[in-house]
């Protein structure tokens, strides 16, 4: 009798369990009602991520994740296959990430979009419309922590080549020609203080030179302004003489090309009347009758009437 009593709670708590199990089953069904299937194609590691995982647009559930596996076309790839929620706002545009969920270790689907294209992404039964997978921050962080790990290292195996032991030996010489550049700029220091010390004195000096060069200019104003007055009067008198000049300059050319040409003229008519009135002069003293007679004709020649030979008749 005990023994069937155990066996008939048993089967009360069986049936119990079962129908609390239908009661769930048909309660998130209805909570999660079916939507729209699409797959995230991922060429990048999904690491945590589990089915029933959650799919959030923005931060705001949309769906959950129904499988994980490699994508029959090219096994390097992952094909997550999702199921969103119709109101959600799936376009072309639209992209997936992982994302950590907490400190547990497990990931979900996190969609974005880049707002480029808001045209509706069709996903059809038996045909799934696909969602490009972009790296999540730890990937991208990783990625550039391997190149910043490879760029230290070079940098370390650059560092080993620059500090060999003839580069120390070298960086300490430089180190000791340091020491005594300072040394000598010390040096230099004491020595320059003196000068230094008086640059005010001459600073006040050349503020007095600068001074009195000022006053001396307004002084050279002054006096240019009454310079003006007779610079004025001797503007007039250069153009009075260079009209002089011009007036003198007609009067040689005057001279020249006119009067000195009609001087030359009547010099040589006195000169020639002066000599015809010398042969007049000679031909009246040589014979004065002349001027009654007129001049004789020259003696008759051989064979001319009244020609006669010497001795004869």
């Amino acid at each position: 009798m005990e023994s069937r009593a155990h066996a008939l709670v048993a089967i009360i708590f069986l049936a119990v369990l079962g129908v609390g199990v239908a009661v769930v089953g048909l309660w998130m069904h209805h909570r999660h009602p079916p939507g729209i299937v699409y797959d995230v194609i991922s060429p990048y590691s999904v690491s945590g991520l589990t089915l029933q995982a959650a799919v959030r647009f923005k931060g705001v559930r949309v769906g959950e994740v129904t499988a994980i596996g490699l994508d029959p076309a090219n096994p390097r790839m992952i094909r997550v296959q999702v199921t969103i929620n119709k109101a959600a706002p799936i376009t072309r545009a639209t992209f997936a990430e992982l994302a950590p969920q907490g400190v547990t270790g497990l990931s979900y689907l996190s969609l974005s979009d880049h707002g480029t294209d808001f045209t509706p992404l069709l996903s059809r039964p038996g045909k799934p419309a696909e969602i490009p997978m972009h790296p999540s921050f730890f990937e991208v962080l990783s990625r550039n922590g391997e190149s910043l790990v490879n760029r230290s290292n070079k940098l370390a195996e650059r560092l080993n080549l620059l500090l060999n032991d003839e580069n120390r030996a070298r960086f300490a010489q430089t180190l000791v020609q340091v020491d005594q550049a300072t040394s000598r700029l010390v040096d230099m220091e004491t020595a320059l203080l003196p000068t230094l010390k008086a640059l005010p004195a001459m600073v006040a000096a050349t503020r007095s030179t600068l001074v009195a060069s000022r006053t001396l200019i307004l002084h050279l104003d002054a006096l240019t302004e009454a310079a003006q007055g007779p610079l004025a009067n001797a503007a007039e008198a250069a153009k009075s003489l260079r009209g002089l000049s011009v007036a003198g300059e007609r009067a040689a050319n005057t001279l020249n090309y006119d009067t000195l040409p009609r001087v030359n003229r009547l010099t040589r008519s006195l000169m020639t009347s002066s000599s015809a009135l010398q042969d007049l002069s000679r031909s009246l003293q040589r014979s004065p009758q002349s001027l009654l007679y007129g001049h004789r004709g020259p003696p008759p020649g051989p064979g001319e009437a009244g020609f006669m030979a010497e001795g004869g008749h």
